[in-house]
């Protein structure tokens, strides 16, 4: 072969390949690649933690908080698109991507019709609590049991053949297990009354030694003798005093009345952070070469928002202060992980109504609402109807249940007494909305709207005859000086959406989403299955790699 023809057939490879790379880098997705799994994901979830919190406290917050978080991709008109906004349906929703009509838990509790009483969303008869290193403790403990379908969880840890570790944290039980999922390593919540975290048999039969050792530690002392005073640059509270803890003459601290003072304060929160840094550390989290998640859910601002209300000076102290301990929580992340391998979605379970008086005073509503007035009107209508009994067997908001041995005995049916308890709800004050159960489940009731939220709130195997909704500004409290939550308006349903991390485009979208899209996009970023249940849409805007 001569030379000649040699140099042409070399140049024409060169410049087929020279061709075909120019080609190759100018395909529009040649430069967008998946971003790099993080080592860590963190769930956080703030109880009780309105949208409107962000913009109105902003003024006040630091740079490295709720500030830091808001430089990722923020969604300002996210809101729950169902009826029964508190802290069960609200974890799971979150995990799961589903409403509570998939995942099953209808509510923090709900009557068991075959037991005769309510039980907790995360009870579990065949558990027992673990509260330290030597076993369990003869107490009723807490699973997923109840929990339908995956969560984003699950779905990395089966991902990753289970080399992904999953833990969670809260104060409450009900918070932490839900969002960890069925597979989770690990779900540890508060027990108020020795300040310490315990677990359950579902997932170990005792603590670990680093989670024995932390509550060997007391960490309540350090709270004895220390106020809740306003931080110096909190709105309206002129620093203030919220607070204080007394002791009795010969009363040693930490003491069960003071446990109980703790509880209603901000230091709960530092208790909390303090034991998911020790989780981090000891467990190994995001220090390994896979991805691992933490989900943690901070309750205190539901504590005290119960207590307080959403315009007191003590949730914007409170706010400013979860604000500055998250800054020092990322700050801590960075040190032991690398913000570079870090990624956070944060969302609210649900967000709060004002307290009846303020809501009174401010011309707003009715205020508080009479549960008890209620089901007497109820029991009334029915047995003007269908003849004097005790037709109503318990009655829960938003449900009443009816007694099935009753109707029986009348022999009428369940459908036509419903619709009647429905009519007579319709007649109390503060009710916007009733919907009997099986003419919601059955199709025949529209689901547009209003009857579309009541729909996506019940469940074929939970839940009572009858859904009411209350009206707006109508709030089923302990008082009149404490808020409440639990209905579709949107002092309850509109919470945060934010993801943070390198997978995640900066940016503000007005756009409407719903909680239920969080789990589905995180899972498009991590590269993991949409967990089984989900209805929610990776939210496309957010991502880096669309």
């Amino acid at each position: 072969m001569s030379t000649r023809l040699l140099v042409f057939i070399a140049g024409t490879i060169l410049a087929v390949a020279g061709a075909l790379a120019g080609f190759s880098e100018s395909r529009p997705d040649a430069a967008a690649k998946a971003p790099a799994r993080p080592k860590l994901v963190i769930l956080l979830t703030i109880d009780q933690f309105r949208n409107d919190f962000l913009d109105r406290f902003r003024p006040y917050f630091v740079a490295g908080g709720f500030n830091r978080l808001m430089g990722g991709a923020r969604f300002t008109n996210c809101r729950y698109d169902y009826a029964t906004t508190v802290t069960g349906p609200g974890h799971a929703t979150i995990a799961t991507g589903a409403y509570p009509n998939v995942h099953g838990i209808i509510g923090n509790a709900w009557y068991d019709r075959k037991i005769k009483r309510m039980v907790n969303c995360v009870e579990d008869l065949n558990t027992r609590v673990v509260a330290t290193a030597e076993g369990s403790l003869e107490r009723r403990g807490a699973s997923p049991r109840s929990l339908t379908g995956s969560t984003v969880g699950d779905e990395l840890r089966m991902a990753t053949d289970f080399r992904s570790k999953v833990i969670s944290i809260s104060l409450k039980d009900r918070g932490a297990v839900l969002p960890g999922g069925h597979t989770a390593n690990a779900a540890y919540w508060y027990d108020g009354s020795t300040a310490g975290f315990v677990s359950s048999t579902y997932y170990m039969e005792k603590l670990p030694a680093w989670v024995a050792a932390f509550n060997a530690q007391n960490p309540a002392r350090e709270f004895c003798g220390k106020p809740w005073k306003a931080l110096a640059e909190t709105p309206g509270a002129e620093g203030r005093t919220f607070s204080e803890y007394r002791l009795a003459s010969g009363e040693a601290c930490p003491s069960p009345r003071f446990l109980d003072w703790l509880d209603d304060t901000p230091f709960t929160m530092d208790v909390e952070l303090r034991f998911a840094r020790e989780a981090i550390r000891q467990e190994k989290l995001g220090q390994g070469s896979g991805t691992d998640m933490l989900a943690l859910s901070i309750s205190t601002n539901d504590f005290v928002g119960h207590r307080f209300g959403p315009y007191g000076p003590e949730v914007a102290d409170l706010t400013l202060r979860t604000d500055r301990a998250l800054a020092s929580f990322i700050d801590d992340l960075d040190r032991i992980v690398g913000l570079e391998n870090v990624w956070i979605a944060f969302t609210a379970d649900h967000g709060a109504s004002p307290t009846p008086q303020y809501i009174r005073e401010k011309k707003l509503g009715l205020g508080l609402f009479k549960s008890r007035e209620f089901r007497d009107a109820v029991e009334a209508h029915l047995s003007r109807t269908f003849g004097e009994d005790k037709w109503v067997e318990t009655f829960d908001i938003p449900y009443i249940y009816l007694n099935q041995g009753v109707i029986a005995k009348h022999q009428v049916s369940s459908e036509r007494v419903s619709e009647e308890a429905a009519q007579g709800a319709m007649n109390v004050p503060g009710i916007f909305a009733a919907f009997g159960r099986s003419a919601m489940l059955s199709g025949s009731a529209p689901k547009q709207g209003l009857a579309r939220k009541v729909f996506n709130s019940l469940n074929l195997s939970n839940g009572g005859d009858v859904f009411i909704v209350l009206e707006p500004y109508t709030v089923a409290s302990g008082s009149d000086t404490s808020a409440s939550h639990g209905t579709p308006w949107s002092y309850d349903a509109l919470v945060p959406l934010i993801f943070w991390g390198s997978a995640f485009r900066h940016g503000e979208y007005a756009e409407p989403c719903e909680p239920v899209d969080l789990a589905p996009t995180l899972s498009q970023a991590l590269g993991v299955n949409l967990p089984s249940g989900s209805v929610g849409t990776p939210l496309s805007l957010a991502l880096t790699r669309r």
